[in-house]
This record gives C-alpha cells, structure tokens and sequence, in this order.
C-alpha cells in the first residue's frame, strides 16, 4: 500500500534515544499515529543503564547539562515531577590535590595555590569564565534555544550582563587549548585545564563547559535509563509505540519522498512521515543509499570526524572502611585525575550522589578514558585479540585509578568494560562517537537540510543534526521537528 493512501498523521521514527523518544512524545500527545523503532532491547540509545548484581551503571555519559532545553521539555510535557534530578559536581585531582570546580573564584584561589606564578593569569582567565559562563547561563535559560524573541531576551541581558559581548569576544575564533596557551606558561596547569570537556573545542563551548561545570549538571536518580523509560511510558500512554529490538534496514523513498521503513526483518512499514534519530552518517549512507544524497552532503560527511570514544570500566565495589577513607577524596563525584606518569582518566563515583544504584553498603564506579577508534578497528573479526585487548586496558585503567583509590582491586565485585566497538554495537554511533561530531569546529559539519537533503516528508534529529551534540542538543532538535509536523498536520 502506497503511503499516499495512509493518513497523514502516520509517523515512523527511527531510533529510541532521547531525540527519537523526544519526538515520539510530542507526536503521540498531538494524536498523531506514531511507531518508535527500535534495533536495542533497551530504549534510550547512549542514554541508557544496565544492571549487574543489583549495581546499576551508565551505558553512556555518567550525567548531563538541561542548557535550558531538558528540563524545560520535561515541563512542558508533564513530566518535571516523575523524575528526580540530582545534582553532580566536578574536581581536578593530581598527585596528593583535590579541587573542585564549585566557582570561577574558588577554582582561580585554589589553583593559585599550587600554581602561584600563575595567580595573576589565573584571575584573568576566570574572570573570562565569570563573565562568560553567567552570560551563557542566563541566555540559556531564558528561552532563546526554543526561539523566543532573541531581542527581547538578549536587551536584558545585556543590560544585566554587559560584559557578556566581550568574553565572546575573547573567546571567538579560540579553542579551549590556544586559550590556555594564552593565557598560561605552566605545562602541567595548561594540562589540567586542557583535559576537562573535549580535547578541542570552540571558546564558546568551553564556557558552556565551564557553566555546566559550575551550574549545570545533573543525573536522574535511579540511572539514566529512568529518564528513558519515563519517555517510553508517557509516549504510550499516549497511544504510540515504541518497538525494541527491531532495527530498520532501509527508508523508503519515492519519487522524492519518504514513504515508510522496511525493517530489519524485511518487513515493509508505510508511513506519511519518516524521522530518523539514528547517527546521521548512517541515516544517509545505509538508511537512504547514496543515490539519493547530494555530492555537497556527501563531501560534508566524508571532511568530517566523529566526537572521540572512550574505554570505560564499571566496577561495583564491597564497602570498607579502607574504601571509606580513600574515597573521602571525591570531594565531588566526578573526577578528572592525572596519573604520576601524565595521562589521565575520568572517574565518576556514581553511588556518591546516587547511593540507590548499588547495593547497601557498596559502591558504584566508573573509570575510562578517551580511546581512539583506530586502535580498536583492527579487532573486527579477531574475538580472541579483542577480548585480550579489552582484558588489558581494563587492567591498566583499574592500576591508574588506584593512584586515587589506594586498594581498589581488593574490592570489587562487579566488572564491566566497554570499547569503542561496543559502543558502536549498542549505539550505532559512527566509531563509538560519544557526542555526534567532534567538538573541533575543525571537523564539525554544518548542514542545511533543506539543501542538503531535499527528500519530502523526511526529517533528522539528533545529537549529528547540530553542533555541538549531547542530550539538550539532541532533545531540541526534536522540538523543533516535531512542532514542524504537528503545524503541518494542523
């Protein structure tokens, strides 16, 4: 049956991660007729949780910044009330020092007392984080991401933040690391700062860093997969489906158009609307085929490169009060710490903010690092290698965290660990890419879909649709197309 025949309101959406379940969500609650489609058991994509042994980890990032869009969604659908959100915070930590990130003031103190040569710079390059990173707040949750008179929201500002033009200014045209090297000598100083957020990122993004650091990050309690589920439930609740488990092999195009999915199954789906919230370079090459893709598209797609991947370990831990004593230095829960040698890994103590996903008494970590697909790509195929390379990373991430953790090794219960290649299985993102493209204005791409990809009744969403990617990134371009089709249907 043709899709000309079906009624309008029928909506195939690919993929079950927050832009997929986004867009569901204000689809169904319009009265459209709308199908999730999932390839994973779980919903939520890189927003999802797995359970071993009664410990519950993160499949993807440990928390998440609103930027003024996640909870404001969550409002506007109901549902700010049926999850709670905890609040996680930042440090630094190197050799025997532990600082946390609770202010641009406190950090710019702290660090000047281990760096004092550099207390001047020190309060120079804060202040820029001062001035910026309010600004960006205060923008952000003013409403101009959902496009509420720029005018009107930025006269305001200004008039509150007038010195917010400026730190733009300063940071235009700059990355995180040419911003450290202006305004730092020390070696080991540019390091700490350059290890936080992206390896390399635009002047802008490193304030948003600095102002998710400070204000805004968060993880809903009970795991991420809470936030999903909620999404899952409200979208049938509101008479739409979310199918898990079964992948879509292809989108169905006609005469221009997108006219339903054939599922992995072989089965043939029609629909009046198509979404995908899948990794875009997937989307366009295997979804659609490049017979229907523009040669500028396709040289967009092979200029750029993805966001890096990591190698993650999660470990669920027997109390103690040895442990006790050596995690009394996570004066937050989320670490980035130097090792002796001058690599450094992420640690997030997930059961500090959250003691529900372990057991009583016990504890939940996770430990990893930045992995270049590359050194993974060769394992395709070679299951023993792998496994005996993954063994060994696992191995030298858990020796790294006992630099911080004196005693680790003797308390676990629960191992776990994640490569490249298993977060591209699970996630489908292009070479395991945690947050869409890289955040290198460098290599991002930037589209113009109607240009770009000119196929009727087909829409993108997701965290590759717009730079940078993650959660709130991913979640606003789903209220956008979604209130793109609910105009078009009324």
């Amino acid at each position: 049956m043709a899709a000309d025949h079906l009624g309008k309101d029928s909506v195939a959406i690919i993929g079950a991660g927050m832009a997929g379940l986004t867009t569901a969500a204000y689809l169904a609650r319009a009265g459209l007729d709308v199908t999730v489609y999932e390839q994973h058991t779980l919903p939520g994509g890189y927003i999802s949780s797995f359970v071993r042994n009664g410990f519950t980890f993160p499949a993807g990032p440990t928390s998440f910044g609103s930027n003024g869009v996640v909870f404001p969604i969550l409002q506007e659908l109901g549902l700010e009330s049926e999850c709670r959100f905890l609040p996680a915070a930042h440090q630094i930590s190197w050799g025997a020092h532990d600082i946390p990130l609770h202010d641009p003031r406190q950090v710019a103190r702290d660090l000047a007392e281990r760096f004092p040569a550099e207390r001047l710079s020190l309060e120079r390059y804060f202040r820029w984080v001062q001035v910026g990173s309010d600004g960006f707040k205060e923008m952000l949750e003013s409403g101009l991401m959902f496009g509420r008179g720029v005018l009107r929201t930025m006269i305001p500002l200004l008039i509150r933040q007038p010195l917010f033009p400026w730190a733009g200014w300063v940071g235009r045209g700059q990355t995180n690391r040419s911003l450290h090297a202006r305004y730092f000598r020390d070696a080991l100083l540019r390091q700490l700062l350059d290890q936080l957020g992206y390896p390399v990122m635009s002047g802008q993004n490193t304030l948003g860093m600095w102002a998710a650091y400070f204000y805004d990050t968060w993880a809903p309690e009970g795991g991420m997969q809470t936030l999903a589920d909620l999404l899952v439930r409200f979208i049938r609740e509101h008479g739409g489906q979310v199918h898990l488990g079964k992948g879509v092999a292809r989108i169905r195009v006609k005469d221009g158009r997108a006219v339903g999915v054939t599922l992995a199954d072989g089965s043939e789906i029609p629909a009046g609307w198509v979404v995908s919230a899948a990794d875009l370079r997937h989307t366009c090459y295997d979804l659609i085929g490049r017979e229907h893709l523009s040669p500028a598209l396709i040289a967009k797609f092979e200029r750029a490169q993805p966001s890096e991947a990591i190698f993650a370990v999660y470990l669920g831990l027997r109390g103690s009060p040895e442990l006790d004593r050596a995690f009394e230095r996570f004066r937050a829960s989320h670490v980035s710490f130097t090792c002796a040698d001058g690599r450094f890994i992420r640690l997030a103590l997930l059961s500090r903010d959250d003691p529900g996903v372990a057991p009583p008494g016990k504890h939940a970590l996770f430990a990893g690092r930045i992995a270049p697909y590359r050194d993974w790509e060769a394992f395709k195929g070679d299951r023993a290698a792998y496994r005996a390379c993954k063994d060994a990373v696992a191995g030298e991430i858990i020796a790294r965290a006992e630099e911080l953790i004196p005693g680790l090794r003797a308390h676990i219960e629960v191992q776990e660990a994640a490569s490249p290649l298993t977060y591209e299985r699970y996630t489908r993102n292009w070479q395991g890419g945690t947050a869409g493209w890289n955040w290198n204005p460098q290599y991002a791409p930037r589209f113009n879909f109607a240009k770009d990809l000119p196929l009727k009744n087909l829409y993108a969403v997701g965290h590759y649709v717009f730079n940078p990617g993650g959660v709130p990134t991913a979640m606003i371009t789903a209220w956008y197309v979604a209130r793109h089709i609910i105009g078009k249907e009324h």
